[in-house]
Formats: C-alpha cells, sequence, structure tokens
C-alpha cells in the first residue's frame, strides 16, 4: 500500500524546486551579462587601441595654384610703354643681337640708364618686328646699331647718342634730357630763390657807387653791408638742408664758400668807410673766385638758384 505526502511534505517539496530553479536562472543570467560585458570591454579596448596605433591623417587642404606668370618683356613699343607709365624718361638701346661691340653697348646703355634713374629698353635691330616698330617710332627712318635713344612720354623722342656710349655718357644724357630733382635739391633752390631778387639788388648798388667819392663809397659800403646780411640768412637757412651722402662734401663746399663771402663782403665795406680801395679790391678778386667756386659747386649739384 503506498503512503500518500502529507501536506508539510509536499510544500517543502515544491519550495525546494522553487529554490532550485530560481538559482539555475541566476546562474545563467549572471554568466550571460558578465560573459557579454566582458566581450564588449575587450570590444571597446580594441578599438580604442586600433585608434591610437593608427598614425593621424593630416587634414587634406586645398592644392596651391600654381601661378605661371607671362616674363616681361624688355624690347619693343609694348615695353617702352610700359617703362614711360612708371619712369617720365626711358633709355632706349638699340642693337644688334650676338654682335659683341652691340651686346656691350647694350649694356652700358641699361647700366647708364640705371644709375640716372631712368627706364630701360632694347630693340634688336636685327628682330624684323622690333625694327618695324622702332622705325614707326622714327617716323620711318631707320636708325644705326649701335645707337641710344631718350624718349619722354608720349613716346616723344628728345634725344640721341650715335655709335657706342658708355654707361656714364648714357647717364649723363639721360640727366641732361630729363633732369630729376631730388627734395634736398628743391629745397636748397628754393632758399636761393627768396633771397635772389635782393641780393642782386644790393650788389648792383654796391658795383655801382663812385668809390673816388665819399659818397660813392659810403653807397658802396652800405650795400655790401645788406648783402653780406642777407647772404648770411641765405646760408643759414641752407646750413639747415640735409642732402645726399653722396653729395655732402660738395655740398658743404658750396655753403662755406658763401659764407666766406659774406663775412669778406663785411671787410670790405669796413676798408671802403677807410678809404682803404686796395685792400677793397684784393678782397673783391678773393669773392669773385670765391663765388665761381660755388657757383661751379651749384651747379654741379644742379642747384642752379644759387648760381651767381
Amino acid at each position: 500500500m503506498k503512503s500518500t505526502p502529507t501536506p508539510r511534505v509536499r510544500f517543502l517539496a515544491v519550495l525546494a524546486l522553487i529554490l532550485l530553479a530560481g538559482g539555475g536562472a541566476y546562474v545563467l543570467i549572471n554568466g550571460s551579462s558578465s560573459s557579454s560585458d566582458t566581450a564588449g570591454t575587450q570590444a571597446t579596448l580594441q578599438h580604442s587601441t586600433t585608434h591610437a596605433l593608427a598614425p593621424a591623417k593630416k587634414p587634406a587642404g586645398p592644392e596651391k595654384s600654381k601661378k605661371r606668370h607671362k616674363p616681361t618683356s624688355v624690347e619693343g613699343v609694348n615695353a617702352l610703354d610700359a617703362q614711360l607709365l612708371t619712369h617720365p624718361l626711358v633709355v632706349v638701346s638699340v642693337y644688334a643681337r650676338n654682335v659683341a661691340t652691340d651686346d656691350q653697348a647694350m649694356e652700358e646703355a641699361k647700366a647708364g640708364a640705371a644709375e640716372a634713374g631712368a627706364g630701360f629698353v632694347a630693340f634688336n635691330a636685327f628682330d624684323e618686328k622690333i625694327a618695324r616698330q622702332l622705325a614707326g617710332l622714327l617716323g620711318g627712318n631707320t636708325p644705326s646699331n649701335p645707337e641710344v635713344l631718350f624718349f619722354k612720354r608720349s613716346r616723344k623722342l628728345v634725344f640721341t647718342l650715335k655709335g657706342f656710349a658708355d654707361s656714364q655718357v648714357v647717364a649723363q644724357a639721360a640727366r641732361n634730357a630729363y633732369p630729376v630733382s631730388e627734395p634736398w635739391v628743391s629745397n636748397a633752390n628754393r632758399i636761393c630763390t627768396r633771397f635772389a631778387v635782393s641780393l642782386g639788388e644790393a650788389l648792383t648798388k654796391a658795383k655801382s657807387g663812385n668809390l673816388a667819392t665819399a659818397a660813392g663809397r659810403k653807397q658802396a659800403a652800405a650795400a655790401l653791408d645788406r648783402a653780406a646780411s642777407l647772404l648770411t640768412q641765405e646760408t643759414k637757412a641752407l646750413s639747415a638742408v640735409r642732402t645726399n651722402v653722396s653729395d655732402a662734401k660738395d655740398y658743404a663746399r658750396l655753403v662755406s664758400d658763401l659764407k666766406q663771402v659774406a663775412v669778406n663782403m663785411g671787410s670790405e665795406a669796413v676798408a671802403l668807410r677807410g678809404n682803404d680801395r686796395g685792400t677793397a679790391g684784393s678782397i673783391d678778386q678773393k669773392n669773385a673766385a670765391l663765388i665761381a667756386d660755388a657757383s661751379g659747386l651749384a651747379a654741379i649739384l644742379q642747384i642752379t638758384s644759387c648760381a651767381s
């Protein structure tokens, strides 16, 4: 005969089954989650390591475009017009390329133009197109080679040097054709111009006095004092002008000459008042030599208003 389990036994059995089932489920869930987390962590580490080890790529920037500049022409009418835009005077060398003497003449003309601050263009007479352009500039005339032409704006021909000319000759011709004054030269010219009229009147009055008479000597002496005063003021103003280093020596000598002339004028006035015409004449001769030297220096420096 089979024994029937009591209700208490059945309850404990059911509870045991529930606990056993719950424990198994816990193991399965936690084991799966742990495996998943581990796999995820490993994948994350592997991904991070891969990125860390991979070399960084430089950001792609826009490629620099290579500009091709057309070479600037140094020959022909177009080159002449371009030079005239930036230079009031352009030196044009007419030469035969690959002819030794002509090539040298062209280089000398180029150097002379640079020295004078002028523009420069070459015309190869052996180039038919260039030769035709040149003939058009010269009204149909054909120039010889080598030759140097000097053009002002509007393609105006102002001077010509035929044959071979070295750089110094070209530079001087360029300066003569279109003298360019530097600022300090203009300042010095303005100063001398300001005093020129009054100084000229005083000197004219001094020369017109009759030195044989007391009245004439008095007139001459007073005029010389006036001229000396004006010249002293002029030289003081000129001394304040700052020149180029290359011109400083000649300019200082010019101012020194004029200062000495002013001093001598005062001495001559004193001699005339004392009726010492011999001393007055000797001083006047010294001043003539000083004025000649000063005038030569003024011409070299292009201070034409200061040249007597």
